[in-house]
């Protein structure tokens, strides 16, 4: 299961809060506005600071991936790469490798993405 973390000072403000080990964004959010009425006066946090937020969560996991689970039978399976990213960049050094693909269709990227396991 997918792990959130935020830092106050990540947004810009002067405050050494930070958030580990949170079970959902939206578990994150919701202790994040009791720490900001608590801490800084903020009693509704504004659309352009809740959206500064949300870019600023940090989602950590181990990744995995089966090219079985969109309908390729080569057997290969990336286990425990550290970030999304990392793993569809390992993937696209095995398309080209193994499958001859120069770049992953977009359709096919959708569904390598919607298949992407996070623990």
């Amino acid at each position: 299961m997918a792990k959130y973390s935020f830092k106050c000072e990540d947004v810009g403000m002067d405050c050494g809060f930070v958030m580990h080990n949170a079970g959902s964004e939206e578990e994150l959010l919701e202790m994040l506005k009791t720490h900001a009425k608590a801490s800084h006066g903020v009693t509704s946090i504004p659309a352009d600071l809740l959206n500064k937020i949300k870019q600023n969560i940090k989602k950590s996991a181990k990744y995995s991936f089966s090219c079985a689970s969109v309908g390729m039978n080569c057997g290969f399976e990336i286990v425990g790469s550290s970030s999304e990213q990392e793993l569809l960049e390992e993937l696209a050094i095995h398309a080209k490798t193994s499958h001859g693909m120069t770049s992953i269709p977009q359709d096919t990227l959708n569904k390598i993405k919607q298949n992407i396991k996070a623990a």
